[in-house]
């Protein structure tokens, strides 16, 4: 079995896989910046494990002061995690179900079911609505420095439970309010003119 150890240092976030005959092996070496704008961009939404690794390991930069990420990079950085967290949330209460992918292909994608019926959620629709809905607030109160008010909001919506990142009963809550209103929405008023992943 291969495993793979992502680990901070001075000049960025390092991978390295067990090879074969049981030895670590450096597979590449990506600055902290640059991770962040990979999380941003999606490039971990099919790995959401090492994502969040990932996250750790730029934390874990910051702590031994390799990496001092903006409030900007930091609302980025919980934007994700916050996401994250909710879709492993949902997987673990309702699972999955098939879909047919734009390319026409089937996959599977996490169920969200809530007081008004149930829809399929993605990473990067989960962010949006995130950014559209939290970071917009922090703007509309917060005008002198918006991205570390929304980081602070972030942080309310998670904690450490027996160890382990997990969603808040308060981060938790308002995602459901949030997902919830959506769907009411769309049962009221119909789906858009163009099919919109949440």
């Amino acid at each position: 079995m291969k495993t793979q150890v992502i680990e901070a240092t001075p000049d960025g976030i390092n991978f390295m896989q067990r090879n074969e005959s049981g030895n670590y092996q450096h597979q590449k070496l990506i600055g902290y910046k640059t991770a962040i704008k990979s999380l941003d961009a999606g490039g971990y939404d099919h790995d959401l494990y090492n994502g969040l690794r990932v996250t750790a390991a730029i934390y874990e930069g910051q702590s031994l002061g390799y990496f001092i990420p903006t409030d900007e990079q930091n609302m980025v950085i919980y934007r994700w995690i916050v996401a994250t967290l909710f879709i492993h949330d949902q997987l673990a209460k309702n699972g999955t179900v098939e879909v047919t992918e734009e390319d026409g292909s089937k996959g599977q994608a996490v169920m969200y079911i809530g007081e008004y019926g149930g829809m399929s959620i993605y990473p990067a629709p989960e962010r949006l609505a995130l950014a559209n809905n939290i970071e917009s607030i922090a703007c509309e109160m917060y005008r002198d420095n918006p991205c570390a008010a929304a980081v602070q909001m972030y942080q309310m919506f998670v904690e450490v439970k027996d160890g382990a990142l997990c969603l808040s009963e308060w981060g938790l809550d308002g995602l459901t309010v949030l997902h919830d209103r959506f769907i009411e929405t769309l049962n009221a008023e119909g789906m858009p003119a163009d099919t919109v992943k949440h």
